[in-house]
């Protein structure tokens, strides 16, 4: 039987990019876990961001940003990026993590994560506590070392992607595979 619990913002396991925005000379960067695609055709990620952060005065001021996806192994970093404020801190002249330019946008990619998205802002919408944000994505990039053997594509294995578990708070990494999606479910029916 299940329990009622109330609402939630609770969806198990969730992302967690760091947003970078700004330019090569004024950037910061945030860690967020509420974050999606939210269409494929032209593709687009929809993201929550805190209202205050000054990562999202510089989505405002460019227009544009970056989802940076660290490995499993840099969690230190993303927690860091998610816990300091970016208002009175250089994050990344604190973290020693380096900045690179972009190929369509202005705001910067981080040059340690080996997934990345370049996004510009399409929607933006005020939902309480949290400004919603719209990207197109324009434009991604990847470490050779994460791609399958046709190198068109990621293999998650090799990205190992860092995920965030809201409410017990840990971060985990993604486990392994179950089965092929679009295939599985023709066993029924």
């Amino acid at each position: 039987m299940k329990k009622q619990l109330g609402p939630s913002d609770r969806l198990y396991p969730m992302p967690c990019p760091l947003i970078c925005s700004g330019t090569m000379e004024t950037a910061d960067a945030c860690t967020v876990a509420w974050i999606g695609i939210c269409c494929g055709s032209p593709p687009q990620v929809a993201l929550g961001l805190r209202k205050g952060r000054r990562t999202l005065e510089l989505i405002r001021e460019t227009g544009t940003f970056t989802v940076n996806t660290p490995r499993a192994a840099d969690a230190v970093y993303a927690d860091f990026f998610g816990t300091v404020s970016g208002h009175d801190r250089d994050k990344f002249a604190e973290s020693g993590w380096t900045l690179v330019p972009s190929a369509e946008v202005s705001s910067p990619m981080i040059a340690e994560c080996p997934w990345v998205l370049e996004c510009r802002v399409v929607h933006e919408l005020d939902v309480g506590t949290h400004i919603l944000l719209v990207g197109e994505v324009v434009e991604s990039h990847a470490e050779e070392d994460i791609l399958d053997e046709t190198g068109t594509k990621v293999d998650v294995a090799k990205l190992d992607p860092l995920v965030y578990i809201a409410g017990s708070r840990e971060y985990r990494r993604v486990g392994e595979k179950v089965a092929d999606a679009y295939t599985i479910g023709k066993q029924i029916g």
